[in-house]
């Protein structure tokens, strides 16, 4: 096999498909990373019925789930780059987590979703809870960075979006 690339004129042709089938093979993958990337920020169905959304955005995601959207708003100088979220068969949040980085400290963002939570069932220096619209919203400063994480240098925030037990 090695002896079929030893011309110049073999060596040459090989070089040729190699050019020109490395960036076909690269745009491929990249459309096909893309297509899916965008089937999850849209949903995708799951086992409950419904459906269940992935967004992985490291400059921010632009929109969340109409689900979640309904309950959690983006705080000025935040910049959500993990959200997960979903739903049941009758488009109703079943659990949502999501990480965020904000050039603003803990108690800016607690001050900004404070209102939002009413009542306000747990209020610590780096945690908030409290019930909205049927929803336990848990916001969380955590101190622990991962390697794939795009802001080291921001505060990192997860909120946890869970139904309320009656």
């Amino acid at each position: 096999m090695i002896e079929f690339f030893h011309t110049k004129d073999r060596l040459r042709f090989l070089l040729y498909v190699g050019a020109i089938a490395l960036p076909i093979l690269l745009l491929s993958a990249w459309v096909v990373s893309s297509m899916e990337d965008s089937a999850a920020a849209k949903g995708e169905p799951n086992d409950k019925g419904g459906l269940h959304y992935r967004i992985q955005e490291k400059s921010g995601a632009k929109a969340l789930p109409p689900a979640l959207a309904a309950l959690v708003s983006l705080p000025p100088n935040t910049a959500m780059t993990d959200v997960s979220a979903d739903t049941d068969s009758a488009g109703r949040l079943t659990s949502a987590s999501i990480k965020a980085f904000s050039t603003d400290d803990f108690k800016t963002v607690a001050a900004f979703h404070r209102p939002a939570l009413a009542p306000v069932t747990h209020d610590a220096q780096s945690s908030l809870e409290g019930v909205r619209d049927g929803y336990d919203i848990k916001i969380s400063q955590e101190s622990k960075f991962f390697d794939n994480d795009p802001y080291k240098d921001r505060t990192k925030i997860e909120y946890y979006v869970t139904p309320s037990k009656k």
